[in-house]
């Protein structure tokens, strides 16, 4: 008979059942005074921290107060002012709020930057800090290149309604008359009630106007002197040499070449263009009238000149307009009159149509006109 093995009479499950725990038993005044200890404790600690926080923020805060905010040597003793412009440092500073003797941790860089920009002559700022004391403001203003008008008569120099403008439109005010701006083109023909400084004017006439005069800005041959926006569709201009020239709204730079063509071809014929509507691509209507030689009488420059008589010889000037008292010498010889039939240009104001290929009218006869006189 073999021996019995060992054997568990029990599982993991019935031992455990089986199991005593333990019984403690305490008072509950005990356990009471356990929980209100531990409660005190925690407050303690809480209290403590925030004593210790509330002390450090305090100590700080004054330590700031004395040592960096009302110290002297952290007074702005200097702002160093560059602008290129007309704008003085009174103003920009005034702008800014930018006081000397102000602490300089309490200026707000930022927000001086954006009061300045404000300013519609300011295109752009920068004010920078150098410690200790030291504020610098470097300013770049706006580059106006015409002058706009309501009228066509009046005097944007003197007139209290007339803005200046920029390359791009934007508007502004200026006490400074510079030397250089007495010759800025004017632009007419635009209700200025209603512009503010600084705002930027967007019309398609403002914008084809100005990139006009900046195309024309560095020409020697056509520079607006005047341009009238009245009409709405286009742009009437005088040029420096007198010539009205009609402008569209679009493509400006190409109206341009074309009117270098016939800017070069008027000068191979001696003339100049007295108008011109370039708004019509093909068959432009110019008209020419005679260039003012260098010793000759400005009179003559202007009665009009028709290109298909350049070849005629001009009559001479009529002495008698510039009659002077003779000197003491013989007896002038009597004058008379005698009339003569001469062929006379037809008016000069007839358009000439560049890109036609009809033929032009041929002059009609004039009336005979007297010559100077003959001595005899």
């Amino acid at each position: 008979m073999s021996k019995p093995a060992n054997r568990r009479v029990s599982n993991f499950r019935q031992r455990k059942k089986q199991q005593h725990l333990l019984d403690v038993k305490i008072r509950a005044s005990t356990e009471r005074k356990r929980l209100i200890g531990k409660i005190f404790s925690i407050t303690f600690r809480l209290i403590l921290f925030g004593a210790l926080i509330a002390g450090a923020w305090i100590g700080g805060k004054e330590a700031l107060r004395r040592f960096v905010f009302e110290n002297p040597d952290y007074a702005i003793r200097e702002v160093k002012f560059l602008t290129d412009g007309t704008l003085t440092r009174e103003q920009v500073l005034k702008a800014g709020s930018l006081v000397e003797g102000q602490n300089i941790f309490l200026v707000n860089l930022g927000q001086a930057r954006a009061a300045i920009e404000k300013m519609p002559q300011v295109e752009m700022v920068e004010v920078t800090r150098t410690l200790p004391n030291r504020l610098s403001v470097a300013v770049t203003e706006r580059k106006p290149i015409a002058w706009v008008v309501s009228k066509a008569d009046e005097d944007a120099t003197v007139s209290e309604k007339a803005f200046l403008i920029d390359a791009r439109g934007v508007l502004m005010k200026t006490k400074a008359k510079l030397e250089e701006y007495l010759h800025f083109p004017v632009i007419s023909g635009v209700q200025t009630e209603n512009l503010v400084a600084g705002e930027r004017v967007t019309t398609s006439e403002m914008q084809a106007a100005l990139e006009l005069i900046r195309l024309t800005s560095e020409s020697t041959r056509f520079q607006a002197r005047h341009i009238d926006l009245s009409k709405g569709y286009c742009l009437v201009v005088i040029a420096h040499s007198h010539a009205k020239v009609t402008f569209g709204l679009e493509r400006i730079d190409a109206q341009l070449a074309r009117l270098q063509r016939y800017l070069a071809h008027a000068a191979e014929d001696q003339k100049e263009i007295q108008t011109v509507n370039l708004i019509v691509e093909r068959n432009t209507p110019v008209t020419f009238v005679e260039a003012i030689p260098p010793d000759g009488d400005p009179a003559d420059a202007s009665k009009p000149a028709d290109p298909k008589l350049k070849n005629i010889p001009p009559a001479p000037a009529d002495k008698t307009k510039a009659a002077v008292a003779p000197p003491p010498g013989p007896p002038i010889p009597k004058a008379i009159a005698v009339a003569t039939p001469i062929p006379a240009a037809t008016s000069a104001t007839r358009p000439t149509f560049f890109g036609s290929t009809k033929a032009s009218p041929t002059p009609a006869k004039a009336d005979a006109v007297k010559k100077p006189f003959r001595l005899h």
